[in-house]
């Protein structure tokens, strides 16, 4: 995990700027929080529900609470300008419908300690779309800290496998 992580850091050192603490931190740790709680919360109903089922009442919990906008929305979508209408779809289809369903998936199958450490795919997942959708070419340290990162989780779900398994 150690491994995984520090690929995660020399991304975050390769993209310029180093690392700093502002108060927009805060936001990621709480929601880094509110996701493991998730996670935690999420296994034993999977137990009961498909995953799809699953994700619909947990992405339909979350929306209720949202229907407070609902009367502004009425009169604001008119005036939207389509990209940004088609942006907020494509994030609730990809990233919020379709990949909720396959963490769901995958989290009824296997235990989340496992499960968890492919997340450290994400810096690298996201190094890669910048570079070929928003053209921002990665520095050499970024390359290493995404070989470093995927060297972490292969590492944790071979060797931590053998090892759970003896």
């Amino acid at each position: 995990m150690l491994i995984a992580f520090a690929g995660a850091v020399l991304i975050a050192f390769g993209e310029g700027g180093g690392i700093a603490f502002n108060t927009d931190a805060v936001l990621i740790l709480v929601a880094a929080v509110a996701t493991s709680l998730y996670f935690i919360v999420s296994k034993p109903p999977l137990r009961r529900y498909r995953a799809i089922e699953f994700t619909t009442y947990a992405i339909w919990a979350g929306t209720v609470p949202l229907l407070v906008f609902l009367p502004g929305l009425a009169g604001q979508l008119p005036s939207a300008d389509p990209s940004s209408t088609m942006a907020v779809i494509y994030l609730g289809i990809f990233p919020g419908a379709i990949a909720y369903v396959l963490w769901s998936y995958a989290l009824a199958r296997m235990p989340a300690s496992v499960l968890s450490t492919f997340l450290y795919f994400q810096p690298v997942n996201a190094t890669i779309i910048a570079w070929l959708w928003l053209k921002e070419v990665p520095s050499a340290l970024s390359l290493l800290g995404g070989a470093v990162s995927l060297s972490g989780v292969v590492i944790v779900n071979t060797k931590g496998a053998e090892r759970a398994g003896t």
